[in-house]
């Protein structure tokens, strides 16, 4: 008997929660939702598309939390992380080296962006004509392949030809690349309270926030770098509420032209 009542029980109390869980994500999508709450399954439509196929490319400009900023706002950047390359201590940190240096590594969608356009990046957003006072600092192309390391020195002497002095960019087989910590990663966005706060909530795992693609853009926006036009046209894929959005185009024009380190 007791089966019998406790079985309607059961099923309406699964039906009231469905109803319930189905009304709340209808709410978080209506115009009554004023705190712009999103799930966290939600993932961003640009990050839900990134392609399976990418290629990588490694370098060393001097410093890694502008760099990571610039590339990660590039057409056809998929994801970027920033950490240490190039010595031989192993599972270096920011305060014992050993012998790396500052790098920035990216995957990117072949199809959309060519080695030889990042490369054009490098060269015109540091100064590799003066030499590096420091191993931690110094000017890398760490090459992944033959055809990256053709085109690392091709580039390199068309640079030198252009401004007619000697470039200290050291061309490097690519051997491996020790993440940097946390809080080196997307640094800019990192300090953006109103637009880290949603991707706390989208992406609570650090390595999932680190390899997604809106994070990079909205990192590199945030610091002004990147094309206002595209910011435009990527604004409503980026997983952002409304009022981050605003917040996120009025940052990036207060910063346009700016450039740090």
């Amino acid at each position: 008997m007791m089966e019998k009542v406790m079985t309607p029980i059961l099923i309406g109390a699964v039906t009231l929660l469905g109803v319930l869980v189905l009304s709340y994500y209808n709410f978080l999508d209506s115009p009554m939702n004023p705190a712009g709450l999103r799930p966290r399954s939600l993932i961003p439509p640009i990050d839900a598309q990134a392609p399976a196929e990418v290629e990588t490319a490694t370098f060393a400009l001097g410093c890694f939390w502008g760099p990571d900023a610039l590339f990660g706002s590039t057409p056809g950047v998929v994801r970027t992380r920033v950490g240490y390359a190039g010595g031989t201590k192993e599972n270096p940190t920011y305060h014992a080296l050993g012998g790396h240096t500052e790098t920035v590594q990216m995957d990117y969608d072949p199809a959309k962006v060519y080695y030889r356009e990042l490369l054009d990046i490098f060269w015109k957003n540091h100064m590799p004509e003066y030499q590096s006072w420091s191993q931690q600092y110094k000017s890398v192309i760490f090459y992944h392949n033959e055809e990256q390391r053709q085109l690392a020195y091709e580039t390199k002497a068309e640079r030198e030809a252009e401004l007619n002095k000697t470039l200290y960019t050291e061309i490097r087989p690519f051997t491996k690349f020790y993440l940097a910590e946390e809080y080196h990663q997307k640094y800019r966005l990192q300090h953006e309270k109103e637009l880290m706060e949603e991707f706390e909530a989208i992406y609570p795992e650090m390595s999932a926030f680190i390899d997604s693609t809106a994070a990079a853009r909205v990192n590199g926006y945030a610091a002004g770098y990147g094309d206002p036009s595209v910011l435009q046209e990527e604004l409503s894929s980026l997983g952002l509420t409304e009022k981050a959005g605003e917040y996120l185009i009025e940052t990036f024009n207060e910063r346009k032209g700016d450039r740090y380190c």
